[in-house]
């Protein structure tokens, strides 16, 4: 790169309407296949004026922006800029406005990335007060994005500068990659292996961490199962596959005493299958947690009337809320009559 004040994006930099300046030389080469992850701060500059819309790094310097090459990123001209960089880099793009004409709408969004994972106060872009989030794209050009500085780019787009710094680059198959970004193939592949996580996570007591495995890879069942006409075969064999997990959840669920929730999921799994026994029993268990004794009595002798197995149990748990209610009962009477000879 002989002479960084030169456009030095090939033959093509005056068509695309891009052109590059080096601030700052990279030393590593970066290849980018499809897939690649990038991190990278940046920084938005009005050309004409000098002035600053978005600098991610007085944002959340901590927090860089991530890009997957090939996987058509909201603003095309960054994955155009950012694919003639490498590592450590930092460059200045400036981009004639007939390319930015939707940048307003993906620089909204953006904002409203930063503004759910940072304090309020670090940001600090002036907001109209009719801020809203608009869909269409007639009530964008008539109400706006609800940012001021982007509402003006809007009705009078102009050429921006944006300064990329290349901070890490991961190649495909260096990082777990995030939910949105897999392929429906991918997340398949994944299902067993976060049910195997979360089974290691359960065995060592790690409840909260294994339900984080368990609701990921539930996550994905129930995008496939979607797709699919409830109780067609397709849409079974998914809930073949998805019971065992939620049956596992629950189990977590109830050892950190979150038991409405695991009635909640017990629930959804009985409407399916009636007669899973693991499920009407910790059921039955929650039940009696918070409770609910009559409901807790049914499920339990509905176990032991499906599995033989379970009676000598299931008699157990019943003597015990019998126990439980009785003490209960004593307690309230006693409470009753000291109030009532007070």
């Amino acid at each position: 790169m002989s002479n960084p004040d030169q456009m030095v994006m090939g033959i093509e930099a005056f068509d695309c309407g891009i052109q590059k300046r080096l601030v700052y030389a990279g030393k590593t080469p970066i290849e980018y296949v499809d897939g690649t992850k990038v991190y990278f701060h940046f920084k938005t500059i009005v050309s004409e004026t000098g002035k600053v819309l978005d600098d991610s790094k007085k944002i959340n310097e901590k927090k860089p922006m991530e890009l997957i090459i090939g996987k058509k990123f909201k603003i095309e001209t960054w994955e155009k800029c950012i694919r003639t960089m490498w590592l450590n880099e930092v460059a200045k793009f400036t981009v004639v406005k007939e390319l930015l004409y939707e940048f307003p709408i993906a620089a909204k969004q953006l904002r409203d990335y930063y503004a759910k994972i940072c304090d309020h106060k670090t940001h600090n872009h002036s907001k109209t007060d009719n801020h809203r989030h608009h869909c269409c794209g007639f009530n964008i050009m008539e109400h706006g994005v609800g940012y001021e500085d982007l509402d003006e780019l809007l009705k009078n787009p102009k050429n921006l500068d944006f300064i990329f710094e290349i901070i890490k680059v991961e190649q495909p198959g260096d990082y777990k990659k995030d939910a949105w970004s897999l392929t429906e193939e991918e997340r398949i592949k994944q299902i067993p292996i976060l049910k195997e996580n979360g089974n290691a996570l359960f065995k060592e007591k790690k409840y909260e961490e294994a339900c984080k495995q368990y609701e990921e890879a539930l996550g994905y069942l129930e995008q496939l199962m979607f797709k699919e006409k409830p109780n067609d075969i397709e849409w079974n064999e998914w809930n073949d596959v998805k019971i065992p997990i939620l049956l596992n959840y629950c189990l977590c669920k109830f050892n950190l005493k979150e038991y409405y929730t695991c009635i909640e999921h017990t629930n959804t799994i009985l409407e399916s299958q009636p007669n899973n026994t693991k499920a009407l029993y910790r059921r039955a268990k929650s039940y009696a947690s918070v409770w609910n004794l009559e409901e807790a009595r049914k499920d339990f002798i509905r176990c032991a009337e499906l599995d033989p197995s379970l009676k000598n149990d299931v008699t157990n748990q019943l003597n015990q809320l019998d126990k439980i209610e009785a003490l209960h009962n004593k307690k309230e009477s006693e409470r009753f009559r000291g109030k009532l000879f007070a």
